[in-house]
């Protein structure tokens, strides 16, 4: 944490021998400070020498400060360490003056430090920096080494982004006889900035005779190595750059213009360097950047051995832009001035140098070269020891020093994954050992090396990344994972890619909790050669119910040879299938796979559930086993093999199957799912099947198994079932008992022992009790620190798709309140928030939810598993923009939803949606969707209520429900526009044991309020309540053919108070009824006429009431959750003990903002009297419905506009003896639709409908339903223009049109006319007039007529007159004493068809379809019928006088493929044809 610990050596003893500071094996992380100094130079002399020892040191955004000067015969240590840091993660702050603002994130601080006589060693040592400007060493006010100090950087490795060794404003003076020493180093700063260099100093000096080198290292660079304003070497001093690789543009950048000097008989040594091209540019390769030295200050330069881009440097001038004369020696030619420092230097002998008295090292250094440099030596190989980090939060492991033999970590926090790559050890010939007890992991991958190593992984926590071992583990390895609880959202939680077991190695995975979304231990390929894998006492669960390979265990592909084995034993398991082999699998040699003494319940449905899934074929040979014994299973099979295609093929002596003692709970899955054919079992081979239990009787065999199987009964021994024979000496057949062979092990006599484990408790994690908001900024990318009670947002914006929100709450302390607020936050451009629980509802001390007043575009809200108990979550007062889908992780789209629940469970919990004001721009989306099974249990409830969507599909998308244990759902007062349905239904519906569902209240333009796919059980004192829907002219079901709702004696059905177009309803609504159930309906309005008696509720598909509900008459049973309910008081509830909310129902109702204000009611014309009517106006663009109890309707002028504009007729509300409807001289336009929606039902004497003298542009007529007896409808003098599809719900418009018609059916000397009307259409593939979903039906004395009309149908795909009706059924149907008319028109272009009819036509009993005196232009086919056509009974089809003045493609008149005629006739006559030359035929 930001902390400071600050050695003041000031304070320390002034009259000890020594001042000796410390610090071994530490960790400074986020942000922590460690200074050491305080000393000025004057008060450094009388002090004892100081002894600064800094060993295996780790630092994470932390920073080492050295600041002061040190005492005389100092030394300073910094060795075996890593240090990180980041600009934007380190918290020094620097104090030069001109510079307090800028950051550079340094890990460690030289701040005014000065050596007098002092040793400054930095060694084996790694130094990170990361972010802009960032400097792994910051030196503030000057760094200097005087009196035979020596300051050394050796075998670093140094990584920045742009510096590493940054000044401010700072020298540096090496002067006295000091060394300062770059050697055997790398550094990498691979800026491409101009200007920015590695080792930045204001001005550099060497005086003194002394010595600045840089020698045997790598540099990976960018602009400059070296960056000064001033280089000064005086005073014999030396300066050398020898055995490096520079990938630099420049070495040395001096600034100043005659910056450079060497005086005093200095020398500059520039020997065996290979320089190359940088970072920053592709074409310089220089040494210096162009400076030349006055004559009487030239310095002595040598150049040896150098190399430039792969090329000998010979003219230094010329290749490395050095502006002043070098000495140039060849290749092994050695002097004393060039190769030695010569004022400590005798002689030379070769090469090697022969100091003087005070040289020292190789070149006779003015000062000693410290001891413990390079490399540390390997240690003695009895060295065994393995230190331990206790305790703190890391980020990121370092591999060990060479010969350590290990790493071990007690009671840490990771706060990143780790990889740990076990071929980085420098261990030759060691046993490894990696140790993490009580830890708590975001992700481990240890990857082999085909070296031996111990892994244990002991009582540690993981819930995010993946535990994963990878590669070869060598002979005699062991991987424990014991007692560890890895609990992960990702496809799996523990992987074993790749891997091998060396002989007589071992995996063992021991009384863990395991999960993961997919399956909870994965391995792609395994190889067993003597060695084994033991699972024993876990608990494994795989999540995904629609995953079909989700399972405990997956395994791809399998060997197990000489030996190897896999011993599955005492694990609960839950998942689709308990162990999956998805990949060729072959037992070997003494291999054995046994699983034994399991517990697993299946978990899908759909996916053939086994305990032991064979997608494969299974080979055993060589005496190879395998053994499935002692399992008890439910919900799946034993073992499975559906595919045929598979084998289990047995060969060789001793190979053997054991298949004995398994129970399987109940007969839902056959025993063994698999065909007697999947078993190939050759001689000397055997299949043992015996004591199996199904539903507690013994399993019959037969059809699963070959002959070959040998079958034993409960009560008998067998030798091979009771034992494993390779390790066993005898068989006691009477106890049935084992006695074993030496070195064989347990009852069955094995030939591996399975250890004993005592397991530690798991890690206590300190949690996070900060209550702070983040307020008023903008993330696009962020992690969440899990491990707290309170997480509170306000004013935030969360942006981007890197704007993921995941809570987990396997990774939060449930044990105390967990409150999360997000408070007037926007979430945009794919930002998600997501809230994922596990397999199963955990205990909880309560979590508070709350989303309000929040901004979402193109965003999700997501809830995802089994929620923890006691959640009280509520999102409210959303306001949503869906303009594209977003995409979850590991999800699949949201398809434009705004809250989308993911197999979610609720326990005790309660989900509230209100108030949530939503748009689409795209059609297609789900306002609200829940895939998987949506479960609600424990006195649960979810409630979306006070909601508004447009543009969406459905409102909500349900896949699957469970309601059950007094819990409630309900859809309460939402509105929705422009829709299919308030509430999809994929699978079944099930409300159970006191629980409710209802849909009450709610409203909207949609195709119908609910859309069942399939059944609703309604059981055990339940209740689905539907009331007081309003769906204008749609439907209240989606009729499907069948009926849906299964209600047993104890429960209660209501649907009151609705209003709709129909009922939906071809089939009756109740599928099951055991007796005693209650039904109540009634006060449905259908069409604008309430229905209240039984027979009129029967005629529209309602039936099998036991109570027909009267308007405002209310009942305990009927109107309020009667189990919960004392009394109904003025239509009031009142509850019992346990009763919630006006209706009493059984679980709290959450509380949340009221209902948002209704929106203003647009003024709207009173109906007009009886002979006016409405007229010169515009009126407003409002969906309304108008008709009811009037007898009079009359709309004169008047101008209807706009997508929202639909007004829909009621007939079925209209009164009167005669009953008028006029629209005349009106305007259609941009949208708008004219429904005209009858009711056969109508208490009207007669019906007069005239529209006439309309303009219909981008707009759209609909004569819908069934209209009464009498019926007069005139559709004359319009005008007609569309350019796109009108759209209207519940008509399933697919092409455009100008008059859509659905269901029409009149009857009883009835008419419709239309006559004299202009029809142009602008897109292909249109028509004029279409029949869409159902039937024209003309019966009894009625004609439909199209007579003296223009069509001008563009693109030549256009067609007329379209009767389409429903899929294998009618097009049109007319019957006894009626026609359809279609005279007299002109079609004045290329059309595909003039009429068609997708499905059959029938004309019976004195009836008669004319098709005559009709102009047109050319066509594929003028009549065209796609299906037999049925004219019985003295009826007619007349196709006469027709002029085709370009004549059809294929032929006048198509009838397909034949016309049934039963006492009727056929008349095809004085049709004319005009051939290609204008004459008629």
């Amino acid at each position: 944490g930001p902390i400071t610990v600050a050695v003041d050596l000031r304070s320390m003893d002034a009259f000890a021998d020594a001042l000796n500071v410390t610090v071994r094996h530490c960790v400074l992380e986020g942000g922590a400070q460690l200074r050491i100094g305080g000393l000025s130079e004057s008060t450094a002399r009388p002090m004892p020498h100081a002894l600064v020892n800094m060993t295996n040191v780790t630092s994470l955004e932390g920073t080492i400060v050295l600041h002061g000067a040190m005492p005389l015969h100092s030394s300073v240590l910094l060795a075996n360490s890593t240090l990180r840091a980041t600009v934007g993660g380190s918290q020094y702050v620097q104090t030069t003056r001109g510079h307090e603002g800028s950051r550079h994130g340094p890990a460690l601080v030289l701040d005014g430090v000065r050596l007098l006589s002092t040793r400054f060693v930095m060694t084996r040592s790694t130094l990170v920096c990361g972010g802009e400007s960032c400097a792994a060493i910051l030196v503030e006010r000057g760094l200097g080494a005087n009196m035979s100090s020596v300051f050394y950087m050796d075998n670093c490795a140094v990584l920045s982004r742009t510096h590493v060794m940054y000044a401010l404003a700072s020298d540096l003076r090496v002067s006295g006889g000091s060394v300062f020493s770059i050697q055997n180093s790398s550094w990498s700063a691979p800026s491409i900035g101009f200007y920015e260099g590695a080792f930045v100093f204001k001005d550099v000096v060497v005086d003194g005779g002394s010595v600045l080198q840089i020698v045997f290292s790598t540099f990976r660079l960018g602009f400059a190595m070296l960056i000064a304003n001033t280089l000064t070497v005086t005073g014999g001093s030396w300066l050398v750059h020898r055995d490096n690789e520079f990938r630099t543009a420049y070495v040395v950048y001096v600034e100043n213009e005659n910056g450079v000097a060497f005086r005093d008989r200095s020398v500059w040594s520039i020997l065996h360097n290979y320089f190359t091209y940088g970072s920053y540019s592709s074409t310089i390769v220089r040494m210096t950047n162009g400076w030349s030295s006055p004559f009487h200050s030239r310095p002595t330069i040598y150049g040896v051995c150098n190399e430039a881009i792969g090329t000998p440097v010979t003219d230094y001038g010329e290749d490395l832009n050095i502006g002043t004369p070098v000495t140039v020696l060849d290749c092994g030619v050695c002097t004393m001035d060039a190769v030695c420092f010569p004022a400590r230097t005798s002689g030379i002998s070769g090469c090697e140098c022969v100091c003087a008295a005070g040289g020292y090292g190789d070149t006779c250094l003015p000062a000693a070269v410290p001891d413990g440099l390079g490399p540390l030596p390997f240690p003695d190989a009895d060295d065994t020891e393995v230190r331990c980090v206790h305790g703190g939060s890391i980020s990121s492991v370092d591999y060990p020093d060479p010969g350590v033999r290990g790493l071990c970590f007690v009671n840490v926090t990771f706060t990143a994954a780790i990889v740990l790559d076990l071929s980085r050890f420098a261990a030759p010939q060691q046993t490894l050992n990696i140790t993490l007890l009580q830890c708590v992991l975001m992700g481990l991958s240890v990857r082999g090396s085909d070296a031996r190593v111990h892994v244990s992984v002991v009582s540690s926590m993981m819930d995010s990344g993946e535990l994963e071992f990878r590669g070869d583990f060598g002979a005699s390895s062991q991987i424990l994972v014991v007692g560890s609880t890895l609990v992960m959202a990702t496809r799996h939680a523990t992987q074993f890619r790749r891997f091998s077991l060396g002989a007589n190695s071992s995996l063992l995975l021991l009384d863990n909790l395991i999960e993961g979304k997919g399956y909870a231990v994965y391995l792609p390929f395994v190889c067993l050669d003597g060695g084994g894998i033991i699972i024993k006492g876990n608990k494994l669960r795989g999540a995904e119910e629609e995953f079909p390979l989700e399972s405990a265990v997956l395994f791809e592909s399998a060997v197990l040879k000489n030996g190897g084995y896999f011993d599955f034993e005492n694990n609960t398991m839950s998942a689709a299938s308990g162990i999956y082999f998805y990949g060729d699998t072959t037992v070997s040699s003494a291999g054995l796979l046994r699983v034994v003494d399991c517990k697993f319940v299946g978990s899908a449905e759909g996916f053939e559930p086994a305990l032991v899934h064979l997608d494969v074929t299974v080979i055993l040979q060589g005496g190879a086993q395998w053994r499935v014994e002692g399992n008890n299973v439910s919900a799946a099979s034993v073992i499975g093999m559906p595919n045929s295609l598979y084998k289990i093929k047995l060969s060789g002596s001793g190979t053997t199957v054991v298949l004995a003692n398994n129970r399987q709970v109940d007969d839902s899955y056959p025993f063994a799912d698999m065909a007697p054919w999947s078993t190939v079992v050759r001689p000397s081979a055997r299949f043992v099947v015996g004591c199996n239990l199904q539903d507690d009787e013994e399993v019959s065999y037969d059809g699963a198994f070959p002959v070959e199987v040998v079958v034993f009964r409960c009560g008998t021994c067998n030798d091979d079932a009771a034992c494993y024979m390779p390790g066993t000496e005898s068989v006691d057949r009477g106890s049935c008992s084992c006695s074993c062979k030496d070195g064989w092990h347990g009852a069955s006599c094995l030939p591996f022992e399975v250890p004993d484990t005592v397991v530690p408790p798991l890690p206590e994690r300190a949690v996070d009790g900060d209550t702070s908001c983040v307020a008023n900024q903008t993330l696009t990318d962020l992690t969440l620190n899990m491990w707290k009670t309170h997480h509170c947002y306000v004013g935030v914006a969360f942006s981007g798709v890197g704007a993921v929100l995941t809570f987990s709450f396997d990774s939060m302390p449930l044990q105390l309140p967990i409150n999360i607020t997000f408070t007037e936050c926007t979430f945009r451009e794919g930002a998600v928030l997501q809230f994922v629980g596990g397999t199963e509802a955990a205990e909880s001390s309560g979590v508070l939810i709350r989303v309000s007043q929040t901004v979402m575009r193109s965003s999700v809200v997501v809830f995802a598993l089994a929620l923890p108990q006691h959640c009280d979550i509520a999102v409210t007062e959303v306001a949503a923009e869906q303009t594209f889908e977003v995409q979850l992780p590991d999800i699949m789209s949201s398809m434009l939803s705004v809250v989308m629940l993911q197999k979610v469970v609720l326990g005790a919990s309660s989900l509230l949606v209100s108030n949530v004001k939503a748009h689409a721009s795209r059609y297609g989306g789900f306002g609200l969707y829940s895939t998987g099974t949506l479960t609600l249990v424990g006195g649960s409830s979810l409630y979306a209520r006070y909601c508004s969507f447009d543009g969406y599909t459905h409102m909500l998308h349900m896949y699957r429900l469970s309601v059950s244990d007094r819990s409630v759902f309900a859809l309460l007062n939402n509105t929705m526009s422009s829709a299919t349905s308030l509430l999809y239904q994929h699978h079944r519906f099930s409300v159970s044991e006191h629980s409710v569902l209802r849909v009450v209240g709610n409203s909207g333009i949609v195709a119908c309020a609910i859309y069942a796919e399939e059944l609703w059980t309604v059981q055990r004192s339940s209740w689905l309540d539907w009331r007081d829907n309003d769906v204008g002219v749609g439907a209240m079901f989606h009729d499907t053919g069948s009926a849906f709702v299964s209600i047993d004696s104890s429960s209660v059905v209501t649907l009151t108070g609705c209003r709709m177009g129909s009922t939906g309803l071809s089939r009756p609504l109740l599928s099951q009824a055991d007796a005693g159930y209650r039904f109540f309906a009634g006060c449905l309005t259908v069409l604008g006429r309430v229905l209240t008696t039984t027979g009129e509720l029967e005629l529209s598909g309602i039936t099998n009431v036991t109570t027909v509900a009267a308007c405002r008459d209310c009942t305990k049973d009927g109107d309020c959750f009667a189990p919960l309910t004392t009394a109904v008081i003025d239509c009031r509830c009142r509850c019992a003990a346990g009763g919630h909310g006006d209706v009493c129902v059984p679980a709290p109702v959450p509380a949340g903002p009221p209902p948002p204000p209704p929106p203003p009611s647009p003024l709207l014309p009173p109906p007009p009297p009886i002979g006016e009517c409405i007229s010169d106006m515009v009126y407003p663009e409002f969906a309304q419905s108008v008709g009811s109890g009037l007898s009079w309707l009359c709309y004169r002028n008047v101008t209807f506009s706009g997508g929202g504009m639909s007004l829909t007729v009621l007939i079925g509300a209209m009164t009167g003896d005669v009953a008028n409807v006029t629209f005349d001289g009106c305007t259609w336009r941009d949208g708008a639709v004219l429904l005209l929606l009858g009711n056969a039902y109508a208490a009207l004497g007669s019906l007069n409908i005239v529209v006439t003298g309309n303009t219909f542009s981008d707009a759209l007529l609909s004569p819908e339903g069934g209209f009464p007896p009498r019926t007069n409808i005139t559709i004359s003098g319009n005008r007609f223009t569309v350019t796109r599809m009108i759209p209207r719900l519940g008509l399933g418009l697919r092409k455009p049109s100008c008059v859509a018609m659905n269901e029409l059916a009149i009857s009883n000397y009835s008419a419709v006319v239309l006559s004299g009307n202009a029809f142009q259409t602008i897109t292909t593939s249109s028509s004029a007039i279409q029949v869409v979903k159902y039937a024209l039906r003309v019966t009894w004395h009625s004609v439909f007529a199209v007579l003296g009309n223009t069509f001008h149908m563009a693109g030549g795909e256009g067609t007329p007159i379209h009767l389409e009706g429903y899929a294998e059924s009618l097009s049109l149907f007319v019957l006894n004493s009626s026609a359809v008319v279609v005279r007299g028109n002109l079609v004045s272009s290329l059309v595909q068809y003039v009429i068609i009819f997708v499905w059959v036509f029938c004309v019976e009993s004195r009836s008669a379809v004319v098709f005559r005196d009709n102009d047109m232009q050319g066509s594929s086919a003028v009549f065209f019928s796609s299906h037999s056509s049925h004219i019985y009974y003295n009826s007619w089809l007349q196709l006469s006088g027709n002029l085709c003045r370009v004549s059809p493609v294929g032929a006048f008149a198509v009838l397909n493929p034949t016309v049934n005629l039963r006492d009727s006739m056929v008349s095809v006559s004085g049709n004319q044809f005009m051939s290609s030359k204008g004459t008629h035929t």
